[in-house]
């Protein structure tokens, strides 16, 4: 179950930012799913997700975090606004060059004086779904001796949860949607001949 907001309520105000499709979609980390998010258009307007930033780190910050680390693709935004509002170290997670990608889990962190082992660090993304980034930036803290101690997203969509309880963290969303992904060598959509869902035009 998620944590709700301050007023109780998991607020899905901030699905309607990011104007969700349904249809048969290939995600981009090896996973199929049935609902695509305009992540672009989640951070179109900053000020409208202020609300949601504040209230994540209100959440965050009872874990006492020294860093948020996000995923460049569009987590490091969230990440570095809470950091931002907790006045904690921000870690942006840049994606590695494709043949180091095996060796460093996806991801590579930026040089830290004195590194970071020992830190506590919060994880956050866009969005979360099979949770392949939340999972990769747990590793990579892992490995550099750092230790998660929770998972904020501006939304969580349906399989989020059980995957970010891999990492036994506490996992907080601003907003949360039904929503399929299967591995894309399991998809049933593709099993039925369904064809990928394209793009929305202009």
């Amino acid at each position: 179950m998620l944590p709700a907001g301050d007023d109780g309520v998991v607020d899905d105000a901030v699905i309607r930012l990011a104007r969700p499709r349904h249809g048969h979609f290939d995600l981009g980390t090896g996973y199929h799913g049935d609902v695509w998010l305009d992540l672009d258009a989640l951070f179109l307007r900053p000020a409208a997700l202020r609300p949601h930033v504040r209230m994540l780190a209100g959440r965050i910050g009872e874990h006492h975090p020294d860093a948020v680390c996000g995923p460049m693709e569009g987590g490091a935004f969230l990440a570095q606004a809470i950091a931002d509002a907790l006045g904690t170290a921000f870690l942006p997670a840049a994606r590695a060059p494709a043949p180091q990608r095996a060796a460093t889990v996806g991801y590579l962190l930026p040089r830290v004086p004195g590194g970071i082992s020992g830190w506590r660090v919060a994880i956050a993304d866009d969005a979360v779904n099979a949770g392949t980034a939340v999972a990769a930036c747990s590793s990579l803290l892992r490995g550099r001796g750092a230790v998660p101690i929770a998972v904020a997203a501006l939304i969580s969509l349906g399989p989020a949860s059980a995957a970010v309880a891999q990492a036994s963290v506490p996992f907080y969303a601003a907003g949360s949607m039904e929503s399929r992904a299967w591995p894309a060598g399991q998809c049933p959509h593709c099993a039925d001949g369904l064809p990928l869902t394209g793009s929305p035009e202009e």
